[in-house]
């Protein structure tokens, strides 16, 4: 087998019978200090694979997860090659695909985190030490939303931290892309980004993957000592049970003050 490396795309080649794990960890290792989101794995030129050689799937999914936020996409597979992987029982519940490279690149691009640098060098400690959490609806970006957000931080600026949740499937492994969704977050996140770029806040998209909302912005929130909490959740004729259910989550597990604001209606404080 053959390991070749390019920025953050490792490529193998040939026949893989036997797990060659030592090769494509240096690899993985060098590709992750360029690019600490993540790596992509180019299987298009992989021949022929063994259960034995699928061992090396379960080793590099292991070692790049154990890394802080890193992700690990498998590209191009052959199909000859996704059977033995799928008949692999631990590979098979982690593996992240993507039919194609640029895929891949595309959604390990979408995810990171994004702060105007520019912006915080000149921004004083005051406001980059004054954080709120303000959490994006998955469905929509709602404009109202927004000018409740721009109201509240208007006397006060501060280090506004855009939670953009994308709630992965249960039956796709936590790093599995997912197109539609990442495409609709980022669309969200350039919204965002261009209604504050003006003014004295300082503005951070974050683009989290998750299975369950409230423990997510109960996370976040106490990560970044956040001084309030604001979430989007639907109109009142938009409301579900399952939303219903997910405000009353987030009101027992986020212990920061909290505002929620329903779309094109005003705020309600908790």
């Amino acid at each position: 087998m053959i390991v070749e490396a390019s920025e953050e795309i490792i490529t193998l080649s040939g026949v893989l019978n036997q797990p060659f794990w030592e090769s494509v960890q240096t690899a993985i290792a060098l590709s992750l200090r360029r690019h600490p989101s993540g790596v992509i794995i180019d299987c298009s030129k992989i021949t022929s694979i063994t259960e034995e050689g699928a061992h090396t799937f379960q080793y590099a999914i292991d070692y790049v997860l154990g890394q802080d936020g890193a992700r690990i996409i498998f590209a191009a597979i052959p199909d000859n090659v996704m059977e033995v992987l799928r008949a692999t029982p631990h590979v098979k519940s982690q593996l992240a695909t993507a039919p194609t490279v640029e895929e891949a690149q595309a959604s390990l691009d979408r995810l990171a985190h994004t702060t105007d640098e520019k912006k915080l060098k000149r921004t004083s400690e005051s406001v980059r030490s004054r954080h709120v959490l303000a959490v994006i609806s998955p469905s929509e970006c709602n404009d109202h939303f927004i000018r409740q957000l721009e109201q509240l931080v208007s006397t006060t600026p501060s280090h506004i931290v855009f939670l953009l949740p994308m709630v992965v499937p249960r039956e796709l492994p936590l790093h599995a892309p997912v197109p539609g969704e990442e495409t609709k977050l980022c669309m969200f996140g350039d919204k965002l980004r261009d209604a504050f770029a003006k003014g004295d806040n300082l503005t951070e998209i974050r683009l989290e993957r998750t299975r369950d909302i409230p423990s997510l912005v109960a996370e976040i929130s106490e990560e970044i000592n956040a001084e309030q909490v604001v979430v989007a959740v639907p109109s009142n004729k938009d409301i579900t049970d399952e939303s219903s259910r997910a405000i009353a989550s987030i009101l027992n597990k986020v212990k920061r003050p909290l505002m929620f604001v329903r779309s094109g209606q005003e705020a309600i404080a908790s």
